[in-house]
């Protein structure tokens, strides 16, 4: 159900809902950036791209944990933020959802109800010295590949083009040991949390955002993360980096040529008919 028509109301909705996260970020001074597919809109498109309906935010760590304890404690019955540390859930990094309006997500057969969301992606410092880079960029993948296998139950798309051969390996390992059986979940996330806030935001030359698409592929000097300015998105004005060229390029290549029609990366959401 991914007609044009059907993706342009999800686009309001989601551009609605991120006027509400700007606007929080603007009233308690916190830094955002646009990451990964709404950088790229903006820059291609000025807005959404046409077949795509989503927005990431990101944050440096400070700037995220406390972005999440206002929305945590705000007076709003439709506006939640789902995160494991506050949440019973499976929630990693933070989405901020708006309970107001019901959608269906028709990736499975039970066309389960679920609400838009927003995903906020946590920036956090990777070290300077090159060796040190490595074994930690090594851990993360380690952890954040411990935490799939313990996920293992909620379902997994194996397709994923953004899983690595090896990743898609441990996977298929993972579902004949039955590994979420015995990684617990909740344990899994705290670890990773642990390891990403390991090196200091503020403190480091460089930054990353491990919970992206692309993990340590989206690692930048900080500067690419840290010098901003706005940018059309739509009918309003979004913050991205100035280096969009270069932040761009890492992720996408050819980023201004859009991919052929069968590698279009869409979110399989609809409306939920009343």
């Amino acid at each position: 159900m991914h007609d044009q028509k059907n993706i342009r109301k999800l686009q309001q909705i989601e551009l609605n809902l991120a006027k509400k996260i700007i606007s929080i970020c603007e009233e308690n001074q916190i830094k955002y950036i646009m990451l990964g597919g709404t950088m790229l809109g903006a820059i291609r498109h000025h807005g959404f791209i046409p077949w795509d309906d989503d927005i990431d935010f990101g944050m440096s760590r400070n700037d995220y944990d406390k972005f999440c304890q206002i929305v945590l404690e705000l007076n709003d019955d439709n506006l939640k933020l789902l995160d494991f540390r506050f949440n019973n859930n499976h929630d990693y990094p933070a989405k901020v959802i708006d309970q107001s309006i019901e959608l269906v997500n028709n990736n499975v057969a039970s066309k389960e109800t679920i609400y838009p969301w927003i995903d906020i992606f946590p920036l956090d410092g990777m070290p300077a010295n090159k060796v040190l880079r490595k074994l930690h960029g090594t851990r993360l993948m380690m952890d954040r590949a411990l935490l799939k296998l313990s996920q293992l139950s909620n379902g997994v798309a194996l397709n994923n083009p953004y899983r690595t051969s090896l990743e898609k390996l441990i996977i298929k390992i993972g579902l004949l040991v039955r590994s979420d059986k015995f990684l617990k979940e909740q344990k899994m996330m705290q670890v990773l949390d642990r390891d990403l806030r390991k090196y200091s935001y503020s403190n480091c030359p460089f930054a990353v955002n491990f919970m992206g698409a692309y993990k340590l592929n989206e690692m930048f000097p900080r500067k690419i993360y840290d010098q901003l300015k706005s940018y059309s998105f739509e009918d309003t004005q979004f913050m991205g980096t100035v280096f969009y060229d270069e932040y761009l390029k890492q992720l996408y290549g050819n980023y201004m040529q859009p991919p052929k029609e069968n590698d279009r990366d869409k979110h399989n959401v609809g409306m939920k008919q009343s």
